[in-house]
């Protein structure tokens, strides 16, 4: 009797539960059938539909589920698009005037590096080539010029690894007297004294000098060790930066020294003589002349690497157009990576206080060729302890310039490959270069021409002139002007920020599903305020709020 009673308890306990889990199903059932029919989602009534054969739901849940791929591939693609492609280059919408930027430096480098009567540098070379011995100091100063000239593999010098700052010294004292040679500069049609508006300084191609070039103390570090008074001026703080360009309230006269107008009439212009007893076609190309560069103040030249000549008797003519990149506020709150460019605060170098990609790529080469020789070239900046590379490290200086032109290459075959990339010291200290463009930065595209020059017959009827024996001299003419009174500036500016890619990801959901903003909220009201009020309206057993 006692089991009895047990057992059909137990079948009255199974029936209730079961009863519960077909109540718990209709009420779902029916609470989707509700949702399906009110709501804007495309397809999805026809889910929700009772009375409707296993096919037709079928059908709609294939062409729902579609769409839904079609809409959510097609996000992905236009996510990727912004996160990867957020800045395009555009032209401003109106011209910017000359006089709003500053006039190029203009740093020229004799190819005369060595007076043959000062140091005659093709008499010592055959020596040394012949294997004959030179004393130690004409070894020593072999080797100071023989890093400025052509290089001679098969040289074996017999000196310290490191020289001491008598190599500028030496370079100074044998190069030709430039200021002695310069004459007639004339800037904006007004009359200088040459000597007062160039600068001597230290480049890759040994001694040059530089026009309208920002003082040291406005583009390098107060740790950089210094020669001198090479690259220094007698001037104020200047009143121009790369990124912002002018001081409003800064004068007519301001430094470094503006265009007021375009043209041959408004240009800068200088003459320069070369002796026939200065020559030396053996140290470099046979070339003789200048080589002259062209560059922005805040940069510190680099004339091996981008320069054209002056030949001697020759008029050179160099008209210029600016171009500038600017970057919009807009994507300043962007990653640098994003918009593959640097704002100067953003990035700060060692040796520069200026930030741009060649001041940079020379940071970069000056620390990996300290990390791979010990010590750096001479042109390189550095401080006071840092050691200055002699010949005998010539080899290994070139093995790292080597290493740094070739590493990218050398990963992307690798990566290509799906080869592991290199990770050895080496390689991080490179890693850590990083010199992407600078947000605001400054060009100048020259367009050459030259021809024979016959100065003898100018200057023979001159009176005023300096005077020139054209049997033994050569003199040489240069003119730097720009071409026009304006330019276009380019600029880098949002091709999709968040709000172009939140109206694309909400075109795309309307297209394909008609989804919008107050379907999420549906949603959400369907999964929570509604369920709390049908429990509260008709109770917990109906909560689906119909009645079973």
């Amino acid at each position: 009797m006692i089991v009895s009673d047990i057992n059909v308890e137990l079948n009255h306990l199974k029936n209730e539960t079961s009863g519960q889990k077909r109540g718990f199903k209709t009420n779902l059932r029916n609470y989707f059938t509700e949702y399906s029919s009110n709501t804007g989602f495309h397809g999805m009534k026809y889910l929700g539909e009772q009375n409707r054969t296993i096919i037709e739901k079928i059908w709609w849940l294939i062409a729902l589920l579609a769409s839904l791929y079609c809409c959510i591939t097609l996000i992905i693609s236009t996510y990727h698009k912004w996160e990867t492609s957020p800045v395009i280059v555009s032209f401003a919408t109106k011209e910017t005037p000359i006089w709003q930027i500053p006039f190029p430096a203009v740093t020229i480098c004799p190819e005369i590096k060595s007076v043959p009567k000062l140091f005659n540098y093709t008499d010592f070379l055959n020596k040394k080539l012949d294997g004959k011995t030179l004393s130690p100091q004409d070894e020593l100063h072999l080797s100071y010029i023989s890093s400025l000239c052509s290089y001679h593999p098969e040289l074996r010098f017999q000196i310290n690894d490191f020289v001491d700052d008598d190599i500028f010294d030496f370079f100074e004292k044998v190069a030709p007297k430039f200021f002695e040679n310069i004459f007639e500069c004339y800037y904006m049609g007004i009359s200088y004294n040459c000597s007062e508006i160039f600068a001597p300084i230290i480049t890759d191609e040994g001694l040059c000098y530089s026009f309208n070039l920002l003082n040291r103390e406005d583009i390098l570090s107060d740790n950089v060790q210094h020669y001198k008074n090479f690259h220094s001026l007698l001037i104020n703080k200047t009143e121009w930066s790369l990124e912002y360009g002018y001081d409003k309230a800064a004068d007519q006269d301001t430094y470094p020294k503006r265009a007021l107008h375009a043209g041959a009439l408004f240009d800068f212009e200088l003459k320069i003589r070369t002796l026939d007893e200065e020559l030396d076609f053996t140290c470099g190309s046979s070339i003789q002349g200048y080589k002259i560069q062209i560059h922005h103040p805040a940069m510190i030249p680099r004339v091996k690497q981008q320069h054209f000549r002056i030949p001697l008797d020759q008029a050179v003519i160099a008209a210029m157009m600016p171009t500038i990149m600017s970057t919009s506020e807009a994507i300043k709150s962007y990653q640098p990576e994003r918009r593959q460019c640097f704002f100067p605060s953003e990035r700060s170098l060692k040796y520069f206080k200026i930030y741009t990609q060649q001041n940079c790529q020379i940071e970069c080469k000056t620390n990996f060729t300290m990390k791979m020789c010990g010590c750096v070239d001479f042109y390189m900046p550095r401080e006071k302890n840092t050691k200055i590379c002699g010949a005998t490290k010539k080899n290994c200086m070139l093995e790292a310039e080597d290493y740094l032109l070739s590493e990218g290459i050398v990963n992307s075959i690798r990566h290509y490959k799906g080869l592991p990339l290199e990770n050895d010291e080496y390689h991080q200290t490179v890693e850590k270069c990083n010199c992407m463009p600078e947000c605001n930065a400054m060009t100048y595209i020259i367009e050459n021409s030259q021809s024979e020059w016959d100065w003898v017959r100018k200057y023979q009827f001159d009176r005023n002139s300096v005077t020139l024996n054209k049997s033994t001299t050569h003199v040489s003419y240069l003119q730097v002007f720009f071409k026009g009174n304006q330019f276009i500036t380019s600029e880098r500016n949002e091709l999709y920020g968040p709000t172009d890619f939140l109206a694309n990801f909400g075109g795309l959901l309307g297209l394909f599903t008609g989804f919008t903003m107050l379907s999420l909220i549906e949603i959400l009201y369907y999964l929570t305020l509604r369920l709390v009020c049908n429990i509260k309206l008709f109770g917990g057993k109906y909560w689906s709020g119909r009645s079973q």
